[in-house]
């Protein structure tokens, strides 16, 4: 019940988010010419964010090596217990095989490296951004929007479903992070506001987490329909 109303809390927020933002998008329209030290700094911010994501997917657990706290080495000491009883940091259960993927007799989460994939296509695609757009028609931004938050409504709905599909898995997750992309980018073309820019990216993380809760209450309804007595969620 717990976790339900954690879920319905992010959805609110995530979908409260998206509401301003699209009233930005239709009604926020700006023709102020866009400057190049602002688009860098909507582009330094957004890649510094993909590649602290990327470095999240592939060791997720990194930044316990720079905590300094009194009960580091006991958790120190949990995590490399738990760590012994996981693959692709899930379970080593047949129920969570589907959400792993083995390459080279390596285990990785799924849903992790389509995360990493599309965090290092965004970062390709800013460059792009900063070297080749300078004026667009406010119509392409607007469809880009819409587009956007398409794809994360593909994504919520793909992670709570009962069966799942490794490929189409990873696919969702990559088009999670080229949607806080093309969302950030439109937003900023259309207002002309690097602060409007940055609010975009900061909701993204807010979408990022909705999908986070998604997975874990996903991964305890699994445990909970389990006969094992493990219940890792």
């Amino acid at each position: 019940m717990k976790q339900t109303k954690t879920i319905l809390y992010y959805i609110i927020l995530s979908f409260v988010a998206a509401f301003l933002l699209i009233i930005l998008t239709f009604f926020g329209s700006s023709k102020n010419i866009i400057g190049i030290f602002d688009r860098l700094l909507i582009s330094i911010i957004f890649i510094i964010c993909c590649l602290l994501g990327i470095s999240l997917a592939i060791y997720p657990n990194w930044y316990n090596k720079i905590r300094k706290s009194q009960n580091y080495n006991e958790n120190k000491k949990q995590f490399i217990k738990k760590k012994l009883k996981r693959k692709g940091h899930h379970p080593n259960c047949n129920n969570f095989q589907k959400h792993i993927l083995k390459i080279k007799h390596k285990s990785y989460c799924a849903g992790c490296l389509g995360l990493a994939i599309g965090s290092l296509i965004s970062i390709l695609l800013m460059i792009f951004y900063i070297i080749i757009v300078n004026e667009q028609i406010s119509q392409i931004f607007q469809l880009l929007v819409i587009t956007g938050f398409i794809f994360i409504s593909i994504t919520y709905i793909e992670i709570v479903q009962p069966h799942r599909n490794r490929i189409i898995h990873i696919i969702s997750s990559v088009l999670l992070v080229v949607s806080f992309l093309i969302i950030s980018i439109s937003i900023f073309e259309l207002t002309g506001n690097k602060i409007y820019g940055i609010i975009s990216i900061v909701f993204s993380f807010l979408w990022l987490e909705t999908r986070v809760q998604l997975s874990i209450w996903r991964h305890r309804h699994i445990c909970n329909n389990c006969d094992e007595i493990c219940k890792m969620y």
